[in-house]
Formats: C-alpha cells, sequence, structure tokens
C-alpha cells in the first residue's frame, strides 16, 4: 500500500495518504483547512548511517537496488 504526500495549496500543510493500491483515485481533502487544492509533493526519506561515514560511502541506488532484483 503507497503512502503517498500531498501539500494544501490553501494553507501549505504537509500530510499524507494511504493508498490502497496505485490504482486508487481518492478525492483529496486538507486535514488542516478541509480543502480540496492539494497537490501530490515528492517524498524525502533519510536513510541510517554509520559514525564516522560520510554520504561518498553510501554506494548509489543503482548499486544496492540490483540484490533486491
Amino acid at each position: 500500500m503507497p503512502i503517498y504526500e500531498f501539500r494544501c495549496k490553501n494553507c501549505k500543510k504537509v500530510f499524507e495518504v494511504l493508498f490502497r493500491s496505485r490504482d486508487e483515485n481518492l478525492k483529496i481533502f486538507c486535514p488542516g483547512c478541509r480543502s480540496e487544492k492539494t497537490e501530490k509533493i515528492f517524498s524525502v526519506f533519510g536513510s541510517k548511517m554509520e559514525k564516522g561515514m560520510s554520504s561518498s560511502d553510501v554506494p548509489p541506488c543503482a548499486a544496492t537496488c540490483k540484490q533486491f532484483s
């Protein structure tokens, strides 16, 4: 079940919505002001790194994603 992030164009609140499937078509309302004027935004994710590591020590996604194919 995918979770998508949205931003309200009216009050600027950012919120998440859980969909049962990628094809589900829900009418999205802002939980803050109940406006229908919302937009899907790109989610930012984090990753835990061990102490002493830098971002250059982390392999690119292409290298790590192959192990899950």
